[in-house]
């Protein structure tokens, strides 16, 4: 009665459910009919996984060989799909979703389908920078994808979910396939989410995508140590150039200049105190609009501030316990490449 429980509950993955496919994947309570073939020429891991003798009396599903995976059900559909549809998962600058990176990431690493996993890591890069610059500039926008002007410098390929659970899938994933230069701006991106929406997620783990997602112990800690300075260096370090040096070489009205820079203090402490966590956004466009000061101190003002972003931004790996940007540069450029495109 068991087995016919369980097997009642199966489901057909129509897409996925080929009538001339030679096995079966089950996954969950989803099963794939699919062509072995094409498995064992994009993965080792598969063909050595069915080159091994199968019982006599081993499960069948319409003839074809059952084959058990112990991943989600909603990563081994997109991963399928990434195989089986050369469209379903195209290459950047194209636009898709971040559970289908996730999904096609791990299953890559971890069943070795070299081809997917460098796409994969592509598309996570293309939100998770490792130069400023570029991290200032990308942005997602599915109406432009299109568009022949925009490089693949100013392009992030995907939507990224709001959330800490989002945030720990995407640290808990960098660790599993090595790609370490992921892990700064996502201690980041947590820290600044965390300040604003303090949880147990950190530390008891979530879901995401129905899949559960945690931080190890060791990243637990390096979290904790990392928010503190991140927190207290949007006040000591970023927002220092409104008051440091009050006497600017050629300002042409030093007193209102003055009364201006400790209004913007005051306005941005007020920032600071309901998002504590946020160095590198603390001081924006609309910022700068409202700094009525006058233009030689306006552009002293902005080359010390853009120096103390990049101060705090080279610091970032070494906040969380990280190597510096030029060894996670390094590491990126030996998995992925120096070119975005394949």
């Amino acid at each position: 009665m068991e087995g016919d429980a369980e097997l009642n509950q199966r489901q057909r993955v129509e897409e996925l459910w080929f009538e001339d496919g030679s096995i079966i994947i089950h996954s969950g309570t989803r099963e794939f009919r699919v062509h072995r073939g094409i498995l064992v020429a994009c993965s080792l891991i598969f063909r050595d996984m069915f080159l091994l003798p199968q019982p006599i009396d081993s499960e069948t599903v319409e003839g074809c060989p059952l084959v058990c995976l112990p991943d989600s059900a909603a990563d081994v559909t997109v991963f399928l799909k990434a195989i089986f549809y050369s469209s379903f998962f195209m290459p950047f600058p194209a636009r898709t979703e971040f559970e289908t990176i996730v999904g096609c990431l791990r299953l890559s690493h971890k069943y070795e389908v070299d081809y997917l996993r460098r796409r994969a890591l592509v598309h996570l890069t293309s939100q998770y920078r490792t130069t400023l610059s570029e991290w200032d500039t990308s942005t997602y926008d599915e109406d432009d994808e299109d568009d022949p002007a925009r490089s693949a410098l100013d392009i992030t390929s995907f939507k990224s979910p709001f959330g800490q659970a989002h945030e720990i899938c995407v640290i808990e994933l960098a660790r599993e396939v090595d790609a370490p230069w992921l892990l700064p701006l996502a201690f980041y991106s947590l820290s600044a989410q965390f300040s604003m929406y303090p949880g147990r997620d950190v530390f008891l783990g979530a879901v995401h995508n129905g899949v559960p997602t945690s931080l190890s112990a060791e990243d637990q800690e390096r979290f904790l140590a990392g928010h503190l300075i991140q927190t207290q260096s949007a006040l000591a370090e970023i927002l220092r150039f409104l008051s440091d040096p009050l006497d600017i070489v050629g300002c042409t009205s030093a007193m209102d200049c003055a009364r201006a820079r400790f209004r913007a203090i005051a306005r941005a402490g007020e920032y600071n105190h309901d998002y504590p966590s946020v160095p590198l956004h603390i001081w924006g466009s609309n910022e700068w609009q409202t700094l009525d000061v006058c233009p030689t101190c306006l552009a002293v003002l902005e080359e010390t501030h853009e120096a103390a972003r990049q101060v705090f931004w080279d610091k970032l790996p070494e906040i969380y316990g990280l190597p510096p940007w030029e060894e996670l540069e390094e590491m990126k450029a030996a998995a992925i490449g120096t070119a975005w495109f394949p």
